[in-house]
């Protein structure tokens, strides 16, 4: 039976950043994605078979130049179809609850990078999750990371590279946040959907807290944690329900979710 793909509903944020993007779109014809070594047959051959889908999303068209084919594997449709259609398609797929969501993250992550120096726009990156109906008609959870490619003259972003993981076995709930960070300045960025401020990932949770999840996360006790960080045992469990607070987690194993679905650790 042919899959039901969801109606695409379009909000405020969503037409805000179509504007943004489109406002380079004179400039399509002399201003092609420059760097094409992602043809080179042995590295095809490898973002093909590997365990995400990678894409390289032309934003003024908001057409793939490049899908891996590993797409059909991952999120249950062929590769074909974001070549035709384009970013629409994978818009469609999305869950429509989450895909309102996004949409409004995006617009928060576009204002800073507007904000950002040209020069410095290159070494951004940015990442967020959401729910995609696969072919089978069952639901995946996929952390979308994303990292500037090209920019044109006057310095606008065109080209984004994303990486696409299925997390379903990582996150369980549905909480959405967007991080944005720069590998040159090294600066951090952590975004929600009802909250238009911009806050740095230090304020949500501190560089010791970070240490105790990165622990946590790789399933060590309290007891380790306490001896690995020369702490005590009863600051590592103030840590471990401060962090819970924070992150508006329900519990250890939501706040692990947390941590590793939104690349804090």
């Amino acid at each position: 039976m042919e899959t039901q793909i969801r109606k695409l509903y379009v909000n405020k944020e969503h037409m805000e950043v179509m504007h943004l993007w489109q406002s380079s779109a004179d400039e399509v014809e002399t201003c092609g994605l420059v760097n094409r070594d992602f043809l080179n047959p042995i590295l095809l051959n490898v973002l093909n078979q590997s365990p995400c889908v990678t894409w390289i999303l032309d934003l003024r068209t908001r057409k793939f130049d490049f899908v891996s084919k590993n797409v059909n594997d991952i999120f249950g449709y062929q590769s074909v179809n974001y070549c035709e259609e384009g970013m629409g398609f994978h818009e469609k797929i999305k869950h429509p609850d989450d895909r309102q969501v996004i949409w409004k993250l995006l617009f928060q992550i576009w204002k800073a990078l507007e904000e950002t120096p040209p020069p410095k726009r290159a070494g951004y990156k940015f990442s967020f999750d959401y729910r995609i109906q696969h072919e089978d008609g069952k639901e995946r959870r996929i952390l979308e990371q994303n990292t500037v490619l090209q920019q044109d003259q006057s310095g606008k972003i065109t080209h984004l590279l994303g990486v696409c993981s299925d997390i379903t076995h990582w996150k369980k709930d549905n909480t959405q946040i967007a991080l944005l960070e720069s590998g040159t300045d090294k600066k951090q960025y952590v975004f929600t959907a009802d909250n238009a401020k911009i806050s740095k990932p230090n304020t949500v949770l501190s560089k010791r807290e970070l240490e105790v999840a990165k622990l946590m996360a790789e399933g060590r006790s309290s007891k380790y944690i306490a001896d690995k960080l020369f702490i005590s045992f009863h600051t590592v469990n103030t840590h471990r329900k401060n962090m819970i607070e924070k992150t508006r987690s329900k519990n250890t194993g939501g706040l692990v979710q947390f941590v590793v679905g939104n690349g804090l650790i």
